[in-house]
């Protein structure tokens, strides 16, 4: 599954592919919509020959704003949810992820399954069957060839790629055909089913790029050729992307005829952009800025329940957070729920574990009470003795630590304000010490480069709830997402076995008796899953949030 730590100015921009996505969810996600008063200022026809009510709309023309540009138009070479939103424009996956989180079949015409006999009996072998009409914006056809040669490229060890989880599992890609590929695995690896789909590496063009040693830093991350809906017109690098409708696109050309989107970092000067209808779209708005929506004529806006989700970490190989007395105590004097209310507007749902409450796999575990008492207790038996100072003492150790988040954002400095208290009545002294978002989440930075006490951030899942790459022994930066460096073979053993059968119900215990041991041992509190609030012009139609990997999943649908 996609595990990616991210800076969240909204709700995320870094973020580190660390799972795949599989198996769809069980139950649709709650979803909220509303609208705010509109004005009817002017009625034309946009280019589909629907009304447009605002003379502010530029019919054919989609305005977003997003905070940051990918640093690369490649996806395995980008930690951004920016390249998401990008990469499902230009590329076409194996398959989307619908408003309610089901996979929607793309380049892929149905889903693998023992049923359909497109995985073999002993799950060592999952086909797809590729869409034949499926081609390149140059007008080559898309083959089992450039499945094969996107594998390759994963693990060929001549390109950077940001993880290859997953991927690994892989012993062999062969073609059955121009039109149907088959994954020969190691072992049985359900998560398998949705490689090379939205959230992770969609195939690329093995006749342009085949040839190559290495496709990192290459032409062709500035002026790539997709298989999506759109293509890319134009990159005038920080400032926006422009996209064309693709005219050979396999479902028809895009309703829309362009998509500018406009890189705006300032949340204040997104909502600002907003309220005088330069943009048409804040996908993720601010939360302390969610009041003001209110009082902007002419806009819809929509919440939505994502699998995003807000966690406090604990590098184990700090000495005083090898003690999981200090750890549990931790989770207990914090109280999670004002952090949500007051902090947070209440656009958010607390968790207890990082399987979307949704997912057919949520377990039904509690989360960790806010019991301040309870935390006094748990360190005066661990031997923590309050100090002239309040703030606990052990074997001539201070009990202070510091805690990390990204620099510029507003609602997590208040959280770690409130944190700093509450840590502080049960003896504990934190301080605050974040850092720019490009720096928190460096491959060299506090997180992967084990300097770090705590950090409050924020989490990207897919549909499965394969977790390994984030809890596993093995995946320890370099190799992995495991930045709390966290290690059990009880829980290894677990994750791995859910990994290993396609049986759901067997899946789903695993997960369960795996967060029991989580739960008990803190290496992380999960917080709360994520309310996404979206703001655009009334006139933009079609628009559905996902709970999974992006928005922009269905813009080809788009209109305005």
């Amino acid at each position: 599954m996609a595990e990616r730590p991210c800076q969240d100015g909204v709700c995320g921009s870094l973020r580190l592919l660390g799972r795949v996505h599989s198996f769809a969810l069980a139950a649709a996600v709650a979803l909220g919509v509303f609208s705010s008063a509109c004005t009817k200022v002017d009625t034309t026809s946009s280019s589909s020959g629907h009304a447009v009510t605002h003379s502010w709309t530029v019919p054919g023309v989609a305005r977003l704003a997003v905070e940051e540009e990918p640093n690369s138009l490649i996806r395995m070479f980008s930690n951004q949810s920016s390249a998401d939103d990008v990469t499902a424009l230009l590329f076409e996956p194996l398959f989307r992820y619908d408003e309610r989180g089901r996979p929607v079949p793309a380049l892929a015409l149905r889903m693998p399954s023992m049923s359909n006999g497109l995985i073999s009996r002993d799950g060592l072998r999952v086909t797809f069957e590729l869409r034949p009409n499926a081609v390149w914006s140059d007008g080559v056809p898309v083959t089992s060839r450039d499945v094969i040669f996107t594998w390759h490229a994963i693990m060929s060890g001549a390109n950077p790629v940001v993880s290859s989880a997953g991927y690994d599992q892989i012993k062999d890609v062969v073609a059955d055909g121009p039109h149907r590929v088959t994954l020969v695995l190691k072992q049985p690896f359900a998560p398998s089913v949705y490689l090379f789909s939205e959230g992770s590496f969609p195939p690329l063009p093995a006749h342009l790029l085949g040839s190559l040693h290495s496709i990192y830093g290459i032409p062709y991350d500035s002026a790539p050729i997709g298989d999506g809906p759109f293509v890319l017109k134009r990159w005038l690098h920080g400032s926006n992307l422009i996209f064309a409708a693709n005219p050979r696109y396999w479902r028809g050309p895009p309703k829309l005829t362009e998509i500018d989107m406009k890189v705006v970092p300032n949340p204040t000067t997104q909502l600002n952009e907003l309220r005088s209808h330069e943009i048409d779209l804040i996908d993720g708005v601010s939360k302390p800025l969610v009041a003001q929506l209110t009082d902007i004529p002419g806009i819809d806006v929509q919440r939505q329940l994502q699998a995003n989700y807000r966690h406090l970490d604990f590098d184990l190989r700090r000495p005083l957070l090898r003690d999981v007395a200090v750890r549990r105590a931790i989770a207990r004097a914090i109280d999670v729920p004002e952090i949500i209310d007051t902090v947070y507007a209440g656009l958010g749902v607390q968790a207890s574990t990082d399987i979307p409450p949704f997912s057919w796999a949520a377990p039904d575990l509690a989360p960790i009470p806010h019991d301040p008492a309870a935390a006094r207790r748990i360190l005066d038996a661990d031997g923590w003795r309050v100090g002239p100072d309040g703030i606990r003492m052990k074997d001539g150790q201070r009990l202070a630590l510091s805690i990390s988040s990204t620099t510029d954002n507003r609602p997590n400095e208040s959280a770690e304000a409130l944190m700093v208290d509450e840590l502080k009545a049960v003896g504990i002294d934190l301080s605050i010490k974040n850092y720019a978002g490009t720096v928190l989440f460096a491959e060299d930075g506090p997180l992967y480069g084990d300097r770090y006490d705590m950090s409050w951030i924020i989490d990207f899942n897919g549909a499965d709830p394969d977790n390994l790459a984030k809890w596993g022994c093995q995946y320890f930066p370099p190799h992995g997402a495991n930045t709390d460096f966290y290690c059990n073979p009880t829980v290894d053993r677990l994750l791995r076995d859910a990994q290993r059968t396609y049986d759901q119900a067997a899946r789903r215990r695993d997960y369960e008796r795996a967060w029991r041991i989580l739960l008990d041992e803190v290496p992380a509190e999960i917080i709360y899953w994520n309310k996404v609030v979206t703001a655009a012009n009334a006139d933009f139609r079609n628009f559905k949030p996902s709970p999974l990997v992006t928005d922009y999943w269905n813009a080809w649908e788009w209109e305005i």
